[in-house]
């Protein structure tokens, strides 16, 4: 489905529990994932492919670096006509002193959302108080179903 642009939360939760498995088995008891996904989410249509990026990204800077027992958490929510997905990391979170620089992962997330979504989505980076960071993306909150009767009516 790669030339797919969206898919409903689910199927892309399908495909990220693939890649945690593999990461589970190379951490062990060094990671721990927590999923908080709304019931009401997971028929939301999502890009395609957008939460491995984040999530490797919170394993790659958030967990590997330190010896310490690491978590990643990933939060999902419908309100107000938007829904919001957020992945967060207990690690390092980001220096204070200087600007966070994103890699290409987090720059090919932030360019896929802006040319699916324009201005009608956010991307955001932001250290947490008890350290570590979280990264939220907000996009229009639509189901296929809601695509296919939008199609519809303007057939007519």
């Amino acid at each position: 489905s790669a030339d797919t642009q969206e898919v409903t939360l689910r199927k892309e939760l399908e495909l990220l529990q693939l890649y945690l498995s593999i990461e589970q088995i190379r951490f062990g008891e060094r990671l721990t994932v927590k999923l908080d996904v709304a019931p009401e989410a997971l028929e939301a249509q999502v890009p395609n492919f957008i939460l491995q990026p984040l999530v490797e990204n919170a394993i790659r800077h958030g967990i590997e670096p330190r010896a310490r027992p690491g978590r990643i958490e990933l939060h999902a929510r419908r309100q107000d006509g938007a829904l919001t997905l957020e992945v967060c990391d207990n690690g390092n979170g980001m220096p204070a002193a200087k600007p966070a620089r994103e890699g290409v992962g987090l720059s090919n997330t932030r360019a896929r959302l802006r040319e699916l979504y324009g201005a009608e989505h956010r991307f955001e980076l932001a250290g947490q108080p008890e350290g570590g960071l979280r990264v939220a993306v907000t996009i229009p909150y639509h189901t296929e179903n809601e695509l296919d009767e939008n199609s519809n009516s303007h057939r007519r």
